[in-house]
């Protein structure tokens, strides 16, 4: 899985949209008029996303769309011929600023969950320390999870700050939002009660939401140790 770890975001399913972007690009100038869900590639785009981000929320973990929907094989002629597929979610321009002039840009767009985008991160200035598609973003570098707590924060052995900036950033992209640090909450404590009671192990759970989360408390905590997690 991907999300707030690193995501290899390549378009290499909707080759047609992509084909089209790269002239759009080579040309220079502005992209057309961003139409959202009337434009002709919408789908290829949305779609190809969900292929790369395993169909999770790119900020906050949280599933938008299920894996048969983003399975390659709906995939033909570089277009996406699936059906319309029922998820959520919404297709974000990371940096909002560059939607008027580059509208279509592939690097500046994620899927995300529709109340983080329209509630909290909206509009707001953006700083690319957390961008998650970026070459040299490494989670476990700048990121910790308190498991206490069930939120993230800024590493703390990093310059303050980097430490300042990325905490800012968690909170613009909504990663500590209200009803997405319970549900991650809810998701890892179950975890954590099926391994203390010896029904499941710390590695033969596969998290198919709050993978980031999951793994920083996998590698604090060991099946010996696992009754210190403290709950809120």
């Amino acid at each position: 899985m991907n999300d707030m770890r690193r995501i290899v975001k390549t378009c290499n399913l909707s080759t047609v949209y992509r084909a089209w972007h790269d002239n759009l690009e080579l040309a220079g100038g502005d992209h057309p008029e961003y139409t959202s869900s009337a434009h002709i590639y919408y789908l290829d785009v949305v779609m190809n996303l969900f292929y790369c981000q395993q169909g999770l929320c790119a900020y906050t973990e949280m599933p938008l769309c299920p894996p048969e929907a983003y399975d390659s094989a709906n995939w033909n002629g570089g277009r996406y011929v699936g059906n319309k597929p029922e998820s959520k979610g919404q297709l974000e321009h990371f940096n909002s600023q560059l939607k008027a002039a580059k509208g279509w840009l592939w690097d500046n767009f994620f899927m995300v969950d529709s109340d983080v985008n329209t509630k909290v991160k909206r509009r707001q200035l953006v700083d690319s320390i957390l961008k998650p598609d970026r070459e040299d973003y490494d989670e476990f570098a700048l990121l910790e999870y308190s498991s206490s707590l069930h939120m993230f924060v800024a590493r703390t052995s990093i310059p303050l700050e980097l430490q300042e900036r990325i905490n800012a950033m968690i909170e613009t992209l909504g990663i500590n939002f209200g009803i997405v640090r319970h549900e991650r909450r809810q998701f890892l404590m179950e975890i954590v009660a099926d391994i203390k009671f010896g029904s499941k192990t710390w590695d033969n759970v596969i998290p198919y939401k709050f993978p980031t989360a999951f793994e920083m408390m996998k590698r604090e905590y060991n099946p010996q140790n696992i009754v210190a997690v403290e709950e809120e």
